[in-house]
């Protein structure tokens, strides 16, 4: 994903080529890409912005960059908030920067003051609207919140071999800055002044002597207390086994969580948090199925 486009190939022996070759512009390359220092899921500091930056990717996702500073500047677009609005301004600022040689479009979002919890964002490349992506934002508290409890935290292995089923009920929930030992604690990705599904499955794992691993707010594995660990994979056949979760509030599947994850999605009093290993249409047909 870091590669500039090949402009130009010399071959040994020959001192001049002067033929025309059309070349597609980078401008409208099919995909819309983030930038080597922005991340997919980025806070926003209280009464605060943030800047993220995107340019086009051609076919393989591979960074192209727009053809100038100028299409840079006027090249995204926020077409949709998914959801969040009550969160972030509609207001955004567009413009541009160069990273790597290559030139990036600009988007500064600001949180609304007083406001926190996440927001998803989809932008897309102006000179090719198809080319578009999803950004999460997530506005952190003035304040860290104070701690809920939740009717039930379960983790259950839909795979096949049931190597992990566990559940509590009435779980107190914290923040992540609250729990330093909280794996989401200082974490790239994860909400810190709010409790999230991320935060509860800390609770679980406090409660029944489990452990588990991230990164940047995504859960790689879980370990019980009888060291059993599932693990996310990939088959030969490409087919992806993982750590899905969902929440269940008022006998509803909470549909952000299809958007947002875990470490983001804020939990609320008398919510249920469900964590399932398998594959995707795994968690959904059991998801599906939760009240």
């Amino acid at each position: 994903m870091q590669t500039k486009k090949v402009v130009s190939v010399l071959l040994a022996g020959v001192t001049t080529l002067s033929m025309a070759m059309p070349v597609l512009a980078a401008n409208g390359d099919p995909n819309l890409v983030v930038t080597p220092d922005t991340k997919y899921s980025t806070p926003i500091k209280a009464d605060s912005s943030v800047t993220l930056g995107l340019m086009p990717a051609n076919a393989y996702y591979q960074r192209t960059g727009f053809d100038s500073d100028t299409d840079a500047a006027k090249g995204l677009k926020v077409s949709k908030i998914n959801l969040g609005e009550d969160k972030i301004s509609t207001d955004f600022t567009y413009g541009s920067k160069t990273v790597n040689g290559l030139y990036a479009g600009t988007v500064t979002v600001k949180g609304k003051k007083g406001q926190y919890g996440p927001a998803s964002l989809h932008i897309v490349n102006e000179n090719n609207t198809s080319a578009g992506i999803d950004m999460t934002v997530y506005v952190e508290a003035a304040e860290t919140q104070k701690d809920v409890t939740v009717s039930k935290v379960q983790v259950k292995d839909l795979s096949g071999d049931n190597v992990i089923t566990e559940d509590e009920q009435n779980l107190s929930v914290s923040a992540a800055a609250k729990k330093t030992s909280n794996p989401f604690n200082g974490s790239e990705g994860a909400a810190q002044s709010y409790p999230t599904a991320g935060d509860a499955l800390y609770s679980l794992a406090e409660a029944e002597g489990m452990s588990f691993e991230q990164n940047e707010g995504y859960v790689q594995s879980v370990t019980d207390k009888g060291e059993n660990t599932l693990e996310a994979y990939t088959t030969e056949d490409w087919t992806y086994y993982g750590w899905n979760y969902c929440v269940v509030r008022n006998g509803k599947k909470v549909a952000e969580g299809d958007i947002l994850s875990a470490s983001v999605l804020e939990v609320e009093e008398g919510d249920s948090v469900y964590w399932a290993f398998g594959t995707m249409d795994q968690a959904n047909e059991y998801f599906n199925g939760l009240k």
